[in-house]
């Protein structure tokens, strides 16, 4: 059994209960699969709704072991409990694997680590096998479908994707929206959990050309139909490269700052700052410089950075060293 370790994460919402669900869909016609959580109201009803076997609970990282060939660990921080369950699984001779898949999360000493973030030479140190940089991107296979599509830029911004996170604030995303619709722009919006039925209404109202994604419309469309994509310096990066769509990085914190710059260098996309800094004319003066060249550029320097099988090569690291069958 293949056992994912993921909770509702302070930073990036549901995104590592949601990548554990699809790794472990893709898994389970030939491994025995579960995710483990802690119990939470949010997160029993994401789970509720997935076709995967799952575990609630206070202390789920008291978990039996037995029959379990590895844990997948998608956690942005490590306390007692945590480090606890990967000290019996190394006793035990269960393999341990982690993905980094937010800024400022910290390496553990697990078998396999999976960091598409970070930029470092792919390589085994200590016994300990890192898969680093963006070739190892764990994004959905929708990904890689509007990767290899063709697409046309429009000579000037017009559609805008908003994809900043479930723990986005409303009063933060009506200033946002209310910015851009200023500047004349249409929105798609992905809607974080915080996010009621009524506000959505209210802000379809208030403001004609702002749309919401559907629960079942995939995030890799929304990117493929932008003209450009506003995102967390998160792995939001990495999506907005693979749909070939320049993207603006907002960043909330130093690890965040550190991220958006060292992605900025490829021109993929610009750097911004806090979200709270965007005025109407720091946006303007922000895209001033995305002209139909510049875009186009953008957008091919993030598809030659993620491919979209990064989901492929961590399977075949898997199933070279018996993990998965």
């Amino acid at each position: 059994m293949i056992v994912f370790r993921a909770d509702l994460a302070p930073q990036t919402g549901l995104r590592p209960l949601r990548r554990c669900a699809w790794l472990a869909a893709l898994l389970k016609k030939n491994n025995p699969v579960r995710i483990c959580s802690r119990e939470e109201k949010k997160t029993a009803k994401f789970l509720a709704s997935q076709s995967i076997p799952f575990t609630l609970g206070k202390d789920p990282d008291a978990m039996d072991l037995d029959g379990v060939k590895a844990v997948v660990f998608n956690l942005p921080h490590f306390f007692v409990a945590e480090n606890s369950l990967m000290e019996k699984a190394r006793r035990t001779g269960v393999k341990t694997i982690q993905i980094i898949s937010a800024a400022g999360a910290i390496r553990q000493p697990v078998d396999i680590l999976v960091q598409p973030l970070i930029e470092t030479e792919t390589r085994t140190e200590d016994g300990q096998i890192v898969l680093s940089g963006p070739a190892y991107a764990l994004l959905h296979h929708k990904f890689r479908h509007f990767q290899k599509a063709r697409r046309k830029y429009r000579k000037n911004i017009k559609n805008i994707f908003i994809s900043l996170g479930d723990l986005l604030a409303y009063r933060d995303l009506r200033r946002l929206v209310d910015t851009l619709h200023r500047l004349r722009f249409k929105m798609k919006i992905a809607p974080g959990l915080n996010l009621k039925k009524a506000d959505k209404r209210n802000l379809m109202k208030i403001y004609p050309g702002s749309h919401f994604c559907g629960r079942s419309e995939s995030p890799a469309r929304a990117y493929f139909e932008a003209d450009l994509a506003l995102v967390p310096a998160g792995e939001e990066i990495l999506e907005a490269a693979a749909a070939g769509t320049p993207a603006i990085y907002f960043c909330q914190d130093p690890a965040q700052e550190a991220l958006a710059a060292s992605w900025a260098e490829h021109q993929a996309g610009l750097a911004f700052g806090k979200l709270e800094a965007l005025t109407l004319d720091s946006f303007r003066d922000a895209i001033a410089p995305l002209d139909l060249e510049r875009r186009e550029a953008m957008a091919a320097a993030g598809k030659k950075l993620v491919d979209g099988l990064g989901v492929q090569r961590f399977f075949k690291v898997l199933k070279d060293h018996g993990v998965i069958a």
